[in-house]
């Protein structure tokens, strides 16, 4: 008999300074399947990973008070590679490492969705 797979890792960290777009962020992941654990800067989610948190997915917004969404997503990818990373901003002219997805705002749920799954893809 053979054993099972184990679970994949279906933990999504949700970042963004304005706690209603976390909620509403966190809950289109909840829907999606994800355990969701929210963080109100970039900070807070490098502690959290510092922690032991490993997320399969990230979604950060942009433009947040001290390290910003682009910064905090090269640190996700140097402590763990295999972690899908969405950025959320309303400026069309971020620049992104490569294997990051860029969601424009506003956005709408399916728009984040997709994103997520075309993130966690390449991941």
């Amino acid at each position: 008999m053979a054993s099972a797979a184990p679970p994949q890792n279906r933990i999504a960290l949700v970042v963004d300074d304005e706690p209603g777009v976390r909620m509403c962020t966190a809950d289109v992941l909840l829907d999606m399947g994800y355990e969701v654990v929210e963080a109100g800067s970039a900070e807070d989610a490098l502690r959290a990973m510092d922690g032991g948190l490993v997320p399969a997915v990230v979604v950060t917004d942009h433009l947040m008070p001290g390290m910003s969404g682009s910064e905090l997503a090269r640190a996700v990818v140097a402590r763990h590679p295999q972690a899908a990373v969405v950025v959320v901003s309303g400026y069309s002219n971020v620049e992104l490492d490569p294997g990051l997805v860029l969601l424009g705002k506003p956005f709408k749920l399916k728009e984040l969705r997709d994103c997520v799954e075309a993130a966690t893809a390449r991941a």
